[in-house]
C-alpha cells in the first residue's frame, strides 16, 4: 500500500548520526584496508583561508571501466558505498566540507570523489543512493542509483525524489514530472506531484488562469480525471478532500465526482471514509465522505491523530478532551493527568504526552509507560528511539516494552536516511567519539570513530584518525583512504 504523503502528522523519520567533521587528515598517499596503524595528526582548520592538497586515492584496484565522474551501472558491483574521500574546504563553524567517492563491496573504487552530498533512502523494497554533485560553472546535478549499482537515473539539473516505490524526476527546464519504477521509466505526470497515497498520484500544474489538478493511477500512470481547484488532498479508499473556492469545500472521488459540503469552512484529509471538518459556526466534528455526520459538531478544536485510522482528538474545552474512533464510535481511555494537552501520535496507534514530572509517557488503550525525561521520537526498524540530551531509551513497538536509560547520545542525521535499518549512530558524551548501536540495545561497533553512520545493515561510513572509508560490523576496513587536509 502506498503511504500517505500530503497533510499527515509525520513522526520524524529515523536518520543515522551525521558525519562529524572531527577527523585529522594530512596529505598522504592513500591505501587500501591494511592493518598498519594510522598516524595521529592534528587538524587545525581556518574558516577564512584554508589550503588543502588532494591525495591520489588507491582503494583496492580501480575497475576496468576506469574512474568516472558519473556512476556507470554494472551487474557485478553487489553493493556500492559512498565514502568521504577528500576535504575541499571548511564551514564557518570549523567543520569540514567533504567530497565523496563510490566504491563497491569488493573494495574497488568506482568513481572519482565528485559528489558533494549523499543520502540513503528506501524505494519500495530497494535501497537507493541519492547523489549530488556541484560545480561552480554548471551548478547542481542530482542522480539516483540502486544500492546494487544495477541502474542509475541522472545526472539531471533539477530534483529527484523517492515516494514509496517510485522515483520522481523534475528537470529544471521541463514543467512536468517523469515517474520511474525499478529504474525504468513508467510515464510522465503533468506538473508537480502533490501527494501519493492509496495507489493514486495527485499532481498540480499552474497556468495563468488557475491550478489544474491531475489524478493518476500510480501502478501504470493512467490519468483518471482532471480538475480545477484551489487544492486537493491525499486519497484514502478512493476519496479526497477538495477546496473548490475560498471557504468552499467538498469530497471528490478518483473519477472526479464531487460531493459539496455546504456547511464546511475547512476540512482535513480523508481517512478510511471519514474526515475532520470545521463548520461555519467554528465547531469541529467528523463526517463521512457522503456528508453524513459521524461525530457531532460540538468541539472547539480537533486534530486527526493517526496515520492509518480515523482517530480524532477533540476538545470540549481548554481543559477537557477526548480521543474517539470515528468508524467504531468508541472513546479511547485517556490518562488522568493528560490535562487536555495535544497528543503526539506514534506508530501502531501509540501516543505520547508529558506528565507533571516533565517525563514523556507512551500509552495505548491497554497500558502506559513513563520514560526517564522529555523525549524526541524517531522510528527505527520495529522500535522507537526515545532521545533525550543525556541519552536514549528504546521502545519496542511489537510488545510495548521500554529499555533502561542508555547513556549515549543519539543524533539524527541528514546524511543517510533509512528507518528500516536496525542500526544507528551513538555518541559517547565523554569523548565525542561515535559508534553503532542496535534497536535491541546491543553495541555493534564501540564508539571509537571520529564519525560513523550506517550505509547498510552491516556497514558504516567511518572517519578515524585521518582515515576514511567503509567498515563492516566487525570493525574491519572494507575501504580505507587517507583524507587530504591541513596540518
Amino acid at each position: 500500500m502506498i503511504k500517505r504523503i500530503a497533510g499527515m502528522l509525520a513522526i520524524s523519520a529515523v536518520l543515522c548520526a551525521a558525519i562529524a567533521a572531527q577527523p585529522a587528515p594530512v596529505p598522504e598517499d592513500t591505501g587500501s584496508a591494511q592493518e598498519t596503524e594510522p598516524i595521529l595528526v592534528e587538524l587545525v582548520p581556518s574558516p577564512e583561508t584554508v589550503e588543502y592538497e588532494t591525495a591520489q586515492t588507491e582503494i583496492g584496484a580501480a575497475r576496468d571501466i576506469g574512474l568516472k565522474d558519473t556512476l556507470t551501472p554494472a551487474s557485478d558491483y553487489e553493493r556500492i558505498f559512498p565514502y568521504a574521500a577528500e576535504i575541499v574546504g571548511w564551514k564557518q563553524d570549523g567543520t569540514a566540507v567533504y567530497r565523496y567517492a563510490l566504491a563497491d563491496e569488493a573494495g574497488e573504487q568506482i568513481t572519482n570523489p565528485v559528489y558533494t552530498a549523499v543520502k540513503r533512502e528506501t524505494c519500495g523494497e530497494t535501497a537507493v543512493w541519492m547523489l549530488e554533485s556541484t560545480t561552480e560553472e554548471e551548478g547542481v546535478q542530482v542522480s539516483c542509483a540502486a544500492e546494487d549499482g544495477s541502474w542509475v537515473i541522472g545526472p539531471v539539473y533539477g530534483s529527484i525524489d523517492v515516494v514509496d516505490a517510485y522515483i520522481l524526476v523534475q528537470r529544471s527546464d521541463i514543467p512536468d514530472t517523469k515517474v520511474y519504477r525499478d529504474g525504468k521509466l513508467l510515464g510522465t505526470m503533468a506538473g508537480n506531484m502533490v501527494s501519493c497515497s492509496d495507489g493514486i498520484f495527485v499532481s498540480r500544474k499552474t497556468t495563468e488562469q488557475s491550478d489544474i489538478w491531475h489524478i493518476y493511477k500510480a501502478e501504470d500512470l493512467e490519468e483518471l480525471t482532471t480538475l480545477t481547484a484551489y487544492q486537493i488532498g491525499a486519497f484514502s479508499n478512493g476519496y479526497a478532500t477538495m477546496q473548490t473556492a475560498e471557504n468552499q469545500w467538498a469530497v471528490v472521488d478518483t473519477e472526479g465526482v464531487i460531493t459539496p459540503f455546504s456547511d464546511a469552512v475547512w476540512m482535513d484529509e480523508v481517512c478510511n471514509g471519514y474526515v475532520l471538518v470545521k463548520n461555519t459556526e467554528g465547531k469541529f466534528g467528523v463526517a463521512q465522505v457522503s456528508g453524513k455526520e459521524a461525530v457531532a459538531f460540538a468541539y472547539i478544536d480537533g486534530t486527526h491523530c493517526s496515520e492509518d485510522y480515523p482517530l480524532y482528538q477533540l476538545w470540549e474545552s481548554e481543559t477537557e478532551c477526548m480521543v474517539i474512533s470515528a468508524n467504531k464510535g468508541q472513546k479511547l481511555e485517556l490518562p488522568e493527568d493528560l490535562q487536555a494537552q495535544k497528543l503526539v501520535a506514534l506508530p501502531d496507534n501509540y501516543f505520547s504526552y508529558l506528565n507533571a514530572e516533565g517525563c514523556s509517557v507512551i500509552f495505548d488503550d491497554l497500558k502506559q509507560i513513563a520514560l526517564d525525561g522529555e523525549m524526541q521520537f524517531y522510528e527505527q526498524g520495529n522500535a522507537l528511539i526515545c532521545a533525550a540530551e543525556d541519552g536514549y531509551q528504546l521502545f519496542q513497538l511489537s510488545d510495548g516494552s521500554a529499555s533502561k536509560h542508555i547513556a549515549y547520545r543519539y543524533t539524527p542525521s541528514e546524511q543517510n536516511a533509512d528507518s528500516n535499518m536496525e542500526q544507528f549512530t551513538i555518541i559517547d558524551p565523554a569523548t565525542g567519539l561515535q559508534g553503532i548501536g542496535t534497536i535491541r540495545g546491543r553495541m555493534m561497533l564501540q564508539p571509537e570513530y571520529d564519525s560513523i553512520c550506517c550505509v547498510g545493515g552491516s556497514y558504516g561510513m567511518a572517519i578515524q584518525d585521518g582515515w576514511s572509508g567503509i567498515v563492516d560490523s566487525n570493525g574491519r576496513w572494507l575501504v580505507r583512504t587517507r583524507l587530504s587536509g591541513v596540518k
